[in-house]
């Protein structure tokens, strides 16, 4: 019997935004709806959840991957700079509340 041996010139596959990149957007969409599915049902199954925890890791970040390139696209912006640019929006909008109460700035709460 004839002995397989694996390729040496194969280079192992690197899932990063790069390789993402050849997605088409509905592509990239299905990917991380898909991923996210797996995600709840390895994770709401109460009795394979220790055997699949790394499978659940595994999708979450595909899908974390495809849904950056897919905001990337339709937005133009840097998924970073658009996030931090959300949340900075969010907490003025808390500061800024009137009904929210506000101490003066020079008084500490302590």
């Amino acid at each position: 019997m004839t002995e397989k041996k694996a390729n040496p010139t194969t280079e192992p596959t690197v899932i990063d935004e790069a390789y993402m990149e050849r997605f088409t957007n509905d592509q990239l969409a299905y990917k991380a709806w898909t991923g996210a599915v797996l995600v709840q049902e390895i994770l709401f199954d109460e009795e394979g959840i220790e055997y699949c925890m790394q499978d659940a890791k595994f999708e979450a970040a595909h899908a974390a991957l495809a849904l950056r390139v897919l905001v990337r696209r339709l937005t133009g912006m840097n998924p970073d700079e658009l996030q931090k640019a959300v949340q900075q929006r969010q907490l003025e909008v808390l500061v800024l509340e009137p009904e929210t109460p506000q101490l003066p700035a020079w008084e500490t709460v302590q």
